[in-house]
């Protein structure tokens, strides 16, 4: 749970997606809760589809997670993270699959640095990373993540 005791993951702020024609389509489609809630502006999608072609991708943290990110001054509004989950794996431009994306918006170092946190607490271990991708139900895969979120800071 965040500071103010919210759930860090909403369910406005989760997509579960059949497929997606590309990974640019993955990104933008991600992201798009966060610029519906004022999160990000459209710059901000650009920036973090530009850093994949610029610099690869180094935005898959793990086997079959994707987490786009860009810089706060590429038009970041506020803090948020989004998440896309596909049953179909989008590829990426050097083949890797990935079946979930975390749209990350932050509007400084230190808020980066907790959201990242967070973040890695659904994704440090492919058992973790399996068990939502198996799941259907998007109550469940909340559940799931903020139950993550919550050990991980309780250690």
């Amino acid at each position: 749970m965040g500071e103010t005791g919210e759930a860090y993951f909403s369910e406005r702020f989760l997509q579960f997606v059949s497929e997606v024609d590309d990974w640019q389509e993955a990104i933008r489609l991600a992201a798009q809760p966060l610029l519906e809630e004022k999160i990000i502006e459209n710059s901000y999608i650009d920036a973090m589809i530009q850093n994949v072609l610029d610099m690869g991708d180094y935005i898959i943290l793990v086997p079959k997670v994707a987490m786009p990110h860009a810089r706060p001054e590429a038009g970041t509004l506020d803090n948020g993270v989004s998440i896309l989950k596909l049953e179909k794996p989008v590829q990426f431009k050097h083949g890797e699959e990935v079946f979930l994306i975390l749209c990350l918006a932050t509007k400084d170092n230190s808020h980066h640095l907790r959201l990242l946190q967070k973040v890695s607490a659904i994704i440090d271990e492919e058992e973790k990373v399996e068990k939502l991708l198996h799941l259907r139900d998007k109550t469940a895969f909340l559940t799931l993540a903020n139950q993550y979120i919550q050990e991980e800071e309780e250690e």
